[in-house]
């Protein structure tokens, strides 16, 4: 069993994002991953899909979740379930960081666009 405090793991700042792996297979984790992220305020994710499930779940500040043609409010509390190869995005509307945990059953993630090309993650 390893220990870690959250703010003892590197955090990698994009503009609009911040990002941190708290658990994946580079730790030592093979079966899935966890994201701690924030995205400021007119952020966004690029509309993205991933070939595994992952389930959201905001903390706080406002947002919406694009899905399928439906723009899912997001506030703290709220728990979104993605199913796989699902086009998803999602947007700060608010004035304050919008906080999640991603929770992805995959390790790695293979991230790709919504015409299928690879995003490359700098994480």
């Amino acid at each position: 069993m390893e220990v870690r405090n959250v703010k003892s793991i590197p955090a990698i700042e994009l503009p609009g994002l911040k990002h941190q792996t708290l658990a994946s297979h580079a730790g030592g984790i093979h079966a899935f991953e966890v994201w701690q992220q924030s995205l400021g305020p007119g952020a966004a994710t690029p509309l993205h899909r991933h070939d595994c499930e992952e389930v959201i779940v905001f903390t706080g500040g406002n947002g919406v979740m694009h899905h399928a043609g439906i723009e899912t409010p997001c506030t703290a509390g709220t728990v979104l379930l993605c199913q796989p190869n699902e086009l998803h995005q999602i947007v700060n509307t608010g004035s304050e960081d919008l906080t999640l945990y991603g929770i992805l059953a995959v390790s790695p993630v293979p991230v790709v666009d919504a015409a299928g090309a690879p995003i490359p993650l700098p994480w």
